[in-house]
């Protein structure tokens, strides 16, 4: 079973990107025990303003010390559209503007390996945030990262402590 291979973290829960301008962070993912995060981020009704989305690696729990750059992808379409399904050019971003004329209701996934963050100084927990630089951003984000653990167990330990 893929539940049993993989350690399915939810991260984002229909988050209000209207909530702050420069603070709109994750559930803060402890890395220590995986190799890999892929993150699949839903996006709903974006609109007035785009975000900018950060990925961080920091020492502890929510800390956003290091900027890490990432490998991203959008789906093809919007939601519930054809070929919402099948991922555009894979491209890398350490700020990647997520325009809400183009992305509204759009699927993002992010492909980030641990051996990108800073480790030699224990910043082992992973956080993703989102800024709004123009004040203006509407609309909300779901997200959940799919961890590869170091150790495979069919009942795994929580990755948010």
């Amino acid at each position: 079973m893929l539940a049993e291979e993989k350690k399915f973290v939810p991260i984002y829960n229909y988050y209000d990107l209207s909530t702050h301008d420069t603070v709109m962070p994750s559930d803060s993912i402890n890395m220590k025990n995986f190799h890999h995060a892929t993150i699949y981020i839903q996006y709903h009704t974006i609109g007035t303003a785009s975000p900018l989305l950060y990925a961080y690696s920091g020492a502890t729990d929510g800390a956003q010390t290091s900027a890490l750059t990432f490998t991203y992808a959008f789906g093809g379409a919007a939601a519930a559209a054809a070929n919402c399904d099948v991922l555009a050019a894979w491209a890398t971003s350490a700020a990647l503007t997520v325009t809400h004329g183009t992305y509204d209701n759009y699927m993002l996934i992010l492909e980030i390996p641990a051996a990108s963050m800073d480790l030699a100084n224990n910043e082992n927990w992973l956080t993703l945030n989102h800024t709004d630089p123009s004040t203006g951003c509407t609309g909300n984000v779901t997200a959940c990262a799919i961890l590869q653990p170091r150790y495979q167990s069919n009942s795994s330990a929580t990755a948010l402590t």
